[in-house]
């Protein structure tokens, strides 16, 4: 679990970088006041849970832009628990990710997608695996099928996120 944290911080570390990269030297381009000036930058902290009988699942996310980082957590009763990072962007209210994952002592990874409406984000489901394994879903988001019940939003301070 301390290395899904700190791949995490990582992860958001590299977020807040970007758009700092480029001369500091105070070369002529950056004192010229005409210079087109960048958007400000959104965070968020946003996260969700879904709580089906025994079964739990709880999404942690950090959104800067357009870009997300954070953790997603399968707590399936009497399978095995998986924890790990995700990352990815959002467009159109839907999250392309991927998803590292620790189960039954071995690292995984796998694409996710959830589609944002609302306080609610629903898992996309697939049917459709390649030939290593790996999920394959439809490029086109109206194809999607998603699980029926959402992950609901509620306060990270609830999960311990802050």
């Amino acid at each position: 679990m301390k290395t899904l944290q700190i791949l995490s911080f990582v992860a958001v570390g590299a977020l807040a970088s970007c758009g700092q990269s480029g001369n500091q030297s105070g070369n002529q381009a950056n004192k010229n006041t005409d210079s087109v000036k960048t958007p400000a930058t959104f965070t968020e902290d946003i996260c969700y849970q879904k709580a089906n009988g025994k079964d739990t699942t709880i999404l942690e996310l950090h959104k800067q832009d357009t870009l997300v980082v954070g953790q997603l957590f399968y707590n399936r009763f009497e399978k095995d628990k998986n924890a790990g990072a995700i990352a990815g962007v959002i467009r159109n209210n839907y999250i392309f990710g991927q998803y590292s994952f620790m189960s039954e002592g071995t690292m995984s990874s796998r694409p996710v997608i959830f589609h944002l409406v609302g306080d609610k984000a629903y898992e996309a489901v697939t049917d459709s695996i390649n030939r290593v394994g790996v999920l394959v879903f439809s490029n086109d988001t109206t194809a999607l099928k998603f699980e029926a019940e959402p992950l609901l939003k509620i306060s990270c301070d609830k999960i311990g996120v802050k």
